[in-house]
């Protein structure tokens, strides 16, 4: 099963070059520890104002035994101090996810330059339903040029939830994708379907630039 982390930090007021600047550090630490770390800057939507550390890892053990040798790194301590008596920005969110399908593994060649992502709750006694309509959306986004992924939230800032990404090369693709759903059919009918009854609702959405040199 795989596993991504989500590390969420604000900008404080004045420090967007610091913050940015120190970003660019961790990834650098977090890469050369061997981790699949990039940085996501929103640049539409509820998370605006603030940059996103996320990595990836195989599974539950991985990621644990990640935290106890990015703990243990000398260089990633002293950055890590380093930034905190900085202050250019303050921690928001610190969450866990892993994938709905328990099968799943990322690609390496997935192109995550821009992710458009929503996060829902499904609504009481509707888990079931909601799935299900996740399930059917996927083929629609794929059809029409973009990579989908579902995840659940197990700890972090909204527990149990369902965080679906679908991860385009660059903005240009992310546009031509909009584009096509606005004016698909298919996906039309379905959306009026699902909206006809909700079995979940929305509580993030956002379009998300990878700010990493990779």
């Amino acid at each position: 099963m795989a596993v991504v982390t989500l590390h969420g930090f604000r900008t404080e007021p004045g420090r967007t070059a610091d913050h940015m600047a120190s970003t660019a550090e961790a990834i650098t630490h977090l890469r050369r520890l061997g981790l699949q770390a990039v940085a996501m800057q929103p640049i539409a939507g509820s998370d605006v104002g603030t940059i996103s550390v996320s990595v990836n890892y195989a599974n539950n053990a991985a990621h644990a035994a990640s935290i106890q040798q990015v703990q243990a790194d000398s260089g990633w301590q002293d950055f890590w101090a380093k930034s905190a008596a900085s202050a250019a920005s303050t921690l928001v969110e610190s969450s866990v996810f892993s994938d709905l399908d328990t099968a799943f593994q990322p690609s390496t060649d997935r192109p995550l330059g821009v992710i458009l992502a929503t996060q829902w709750r499904a609504r009481p006694g509707r888990l079931a339903d909601f799935v299900a309509n996740v399930v059917t959306s996927v083929p629609h986004t794929e059809r029409m040029g973009g990579l989908t992924r579902t995840m659940q939230s197990v700890i972090g800032a909204h527990p149990m939830t369902m965080l679906i990404t679908t991860t385009f090369a660059d903005l240009d693709a992310y546009g031509a994708y909009s584009d096509k759903l606005a004016d698909d059919a298919q996906w039309q009918e379905f959306w009026a379907g699902a909206m006809a009854d909700p079995s979940g609702d929305l509580i993030r959405s956002g379009v998300y630039v990878n700010i990493s040199d990779a």
